[in-house]
């Protein structure tokens, strides 16, 4: 019983931590992808699309529910 204590404490700090993590990733990944298509010859569309998705995956993601 104390083991699954303890794994229960475990996972939930390994969720919170996921979280509050999880935009510092994402910015991360997208600022890697944007300099892996800067290389390319279509990055400037290629970019400007995944930013215009980024960003309405953000202003989605930060709603505040009613």
């Amino acid at each position: 019983m104390l083991a699954n204590f303890f794994l229960a404490i475990v996972l939930i700090v390994l969720a919170i931590s996921v979280l509050l993590t999880l935009d510092s990733i994402t910015g991360m990944g997208i600022k890697i992808l944007k300099s892996i298509l800067r290389f390319t010859r279509r990055s400037k569309l290629l970019t400007e699309y995944i930013l215009r998705a980024y960003i309405r995956y953000r202003k989605t993601i930060n709603k505040q529910t009613v």
